[in-house]
């Protein structure tokens, strides 16, 4: 009888135990961290010869007044992640949807650049900007979490209507 007791008793815990698990630990559960959302192109594309180069990039703190020169020395030391070239997805008047995958930390600014020239350490600006709103082009800092992927982290590119620019063209 006790052994029927103890055999009851340890079915029911397990029972209740696989019930209330809410697959905590499953690793299909964990995402790689980073961001994705929509580019929406609108307005006139400038000329083929000046959009060499088209990125995403997500710098861990506001640059202000500093020379694209040292910025892009910081890509290339990994302090700054970039995307991949989108110049394939620019078309007037479309809406793509991307995906960016980068370490967990806070980017405070996160935007599209554009290299405009031949020269890739000074022919560089800045076309949109993740932001408060649309009307607002004020940055918005993205908080990118440990196993957390964020959505919704959307840009609107006017190449003749460029934000306001942190950093100095030359």
């Amino acid at each position: 009888m006790r052994s029927f007791t103890l055999l009851c008793s340890s079915v029911v815990f397990c029972i209740l135990i696989l019930d209330g698990c809410d697959e905590g630990l499953n690793p299909n559960n964990v995402s790689e961290p980073g961001f994705g959302g929509s580019i929406t192109f609108v307005g006139s594309l400038p000329p083929a010869d000046s959009l060499n180069d088209l990125r995403i990039v997500a710098v861990p703190y506001y640059p202000i007044d500093t020379l694209y020169q040292t910025l892009i020395i910081k890509v290339i030391e990994g302090v700054i992640p970039f995307s991949a070239d989108i110049r394939s997805s620019v078309d007037s008047g479309k809406t793509v949807q991307y995906e960016m995958f980068l370490k967990p930390k806070i980017y405070y600014y996160v935007a599209i650049v554009q290299q405009y020239g031949q020269d890739v350490f000074s022919q560089w600006k800045v076309v949109s900007v993740y932001s408060v709103s649309p009307n607002d082009p004020s940055p918005k800092s993205l908080v990118i979490g440990d196993g957390k992927f964020t959505n919704n982290v959307n840009f609107t590119v006017d190449f003749y209507h460029l934000p306001p620019q942190p950093v100095r063209i030359h």
